[in-house]
């Protein structure tokens, strides 16, 4: 069963996330200088309960969150976005506590707003953070460290106190706020607040190298804007947005430079993914790492008289853990384990997850067909550690897509799948164990997903049949309750530890049963509907 009907966080919709704003710059030699600008989704890794104490997001900043808040409650099936459906009582609980509070009439503390700009460079291996600070007569000023006059009470829609007053009797130094934003920063090289320069407030150099001290007497704000001239890794593919060339790399992790530049990177993370955590690509202990890169190509501009070379920036990444499998059955090779997917909002719905997907399986693919990796193993499975339900449902669209396009290629060795009309029970047996390694092996996935790309096969069977005006209600009712069972069936057996804790006994594990169907077939129904 998957989750990708869980509702997601959507950025900007806490307090602390709505005090910060993310921007890629373009290269300044690029024919579009625009910056890419996005606000985080999660800040707590950086900011307990996801506020900042004694501050509050600037005007424009709060009324953008209440635009998207007003979206959501006014939605008819609540979606906004990405984020899956429900009534309007199920989308107020599911937004951050901290959010909530800012949009209760009632109660709010009169403190000074802060707005923090962290500007990437196109490589976003190093950035300067800008800050705004605006105060008022009853806030502290911001460059005085004394508390704030009376304690902060956050409450949320509901009367609910979500912040311990004791933790709310202070107004955060902005030296402490640069010390915490910068856990989910490339290196810092300088600090500008209300447009001056104010790089004290950096942070001592850590031992993980994200932070860094530039030369503090300069005075331009781009003085430290980093571009790439050449990608990282070997390029893999290169393929068009609308206007923009895009490339695809993978780098070995073993390889300095490359170490270092993730280890730059790779921090912005904690923004995007709830549980990021800095990855040791050079370290060998549970396998070796390599990382696809996702860079954008900016041309120089066309006025330009001399012969500039290409400029890149980069739009995402996906680790990659190569983990030898020597006792496998019925034979050892390698397992790609993708430990962390990474793609920048403004990127998003464009197709570039599917294409970083598709080079990974070509990529695989290759190795065998050359003969096997480094090692001298095939690589025989690629499988996702604790995907995210966006990227569940990704990954099932395209295996799922990859098993047609199987089907299409080798239909001798896939007539089993023709043997029972969908109105014979036997349609609903699942997969012969030999039937599920045969397509595991090939399309190098999983078993599970194997039992998952031919329920929603058998769901296209299904729809299909139902078009015929022949069939009667009665029959219709019966086909669906078929698959109904075996998907159910199917569920029970992958969740059942969770089944056997329902508090509520038999009845309990019907009702949920009940709803994770409805979950799995409303994303088999959107697989479907998907291009792949």
């Amino acid at each position: 069963m998957t989750d990708s009907t869980d509702k997601e966080p959507v950025a900007g919709l806490s307090a602390a996330s709505s005090c910060i704003r993310i921007s890629i710059q373009s290269p300044p030699s690029s024919e579009n200088t625009e910056a890419l600008s996005f606000r985080p989704v999660y800040t707590h890794q950086c900011f307990e309960n996801e506020f900042i104490d004694g501050w509050r997001p600037s005007l424009e900043a709060e009324q953008q969150s209440q635009q998207i808040h007003r979206s959501w409650t006014s939605s008819s099936d609540g979606e906004c976005g990405d984020v899956g459906g429900g009534n309007n009582n199920e989308i107020a609980d599911n937004l951050h506590k901290s959010y909530r509070y800012l949009h209760h009439p009632h109660d709010r503390p009169n403190v000074a707003r802060l707005d923090v700009h962290i500007l990437l460079a196109p490589s976003c291996d190093t950035c300067r953070v800008e800050i705004q600070t605006e105060t008022n007569a009853n806030a502290v000023d911001h460059d005085q460290n004394e508390p704030l006059p009376k304690k902060v009470k956050m409450v949320s829609f509901e009367g609910e106190e979500i912040i311990d007053n004791d933790q709310k009797n202070s107004q955060m130094d902005l030296k402490d706020v640069v010390e915490k934003i910068s856990l989910a920063t490339p290196p810092i090289a300088s600090i500008w607040v209300n447009n001056i320069r104010r790089n004290e407030l950096l942070p001592a150099a850590k031992g993980n190298g994200t932070i860094i001290k530039r030369n503090s007497s300069s005075t331009e704000k781009n003085e430290n804007l980093v571009c790439l001239t050449k990608a990282i890794g070997q390029p893999l593919k290169t393929y068009h947005r609308k206007n923009n060339e895009f490339v695809i790399t993978l780098a070995d992790g073993a390889d300095p430079e490359v170490a270092k530049y993730h280890n730059s990177v790779q921090p912005l993370a904690r923004w995007f993914i709830e549980t990021a955590d800095d990855v040791d690509i050079p370290d060998t202990s549970r396998g070796t790492w390599k990382v696809m890169y996702l860079f954008q190509y900016h041309e120089p501009p066309s006025s330009t008289t001399s012969q500039s070379a290409r400029s890149l920036s980069l739009a995402g990444y996906i680790t990659l853990l190569h983990v030898n499998s020597p006792f496998r059955k019925p034979r050892p090779g390698i397992i790609v384990r993708v430990c962390q997917a990474l793609i920048f909002p403004p990127y998003h719905r464009a197709g570039h997850g599917s294409e970083m997907l598709k080079s990974l399986h070509e990529y695989a693919d290759r190795q065998n067909d050359s003969g096997g990796s480094s090692s001298g193993m095939e690589i025989l499975e690629v499988n996702v550690e604790d995907p995210a339900p966006a990227f569940v449902a990704l990954r099932d669209s395209m295996d799922y897509h990859r098993f047609l396009t199987l089907c299409n290629k080798d239909k001798m060795k896939m007539n089993y799948l023709q043997e029972h009309d969908v109105t014979n029970k036997q349609f609903f047996d699942p997969i012969s164990d030999e039937n599920a390694l045969s397509i595991s092996e090939r399309l190098k996935i999983t078993k599970r997903q194997t039992h998952i790309v031919h329920e929603i096969y058998k769901l296209h069977q299904i729809e299909s049949w139902k078009q015929n005006e022949n069939n009667d209600h009665e029959l219709i009712e019966q086909v669906e309750t078929n698959y109904r069972l075996m998907v159910k069936k199917s569920i029970r057996t992958l969740r059942l530890e969770e089944l056997g804790a329902c508090p509520d006994g038999k009845e309990g594990q019907k009702v949920l049963l009940g709803q994770w169907f409805d979950e799995t077939l409303l994303h088999y129904h959107r697989v479907l509907r998907s291009k792949g």
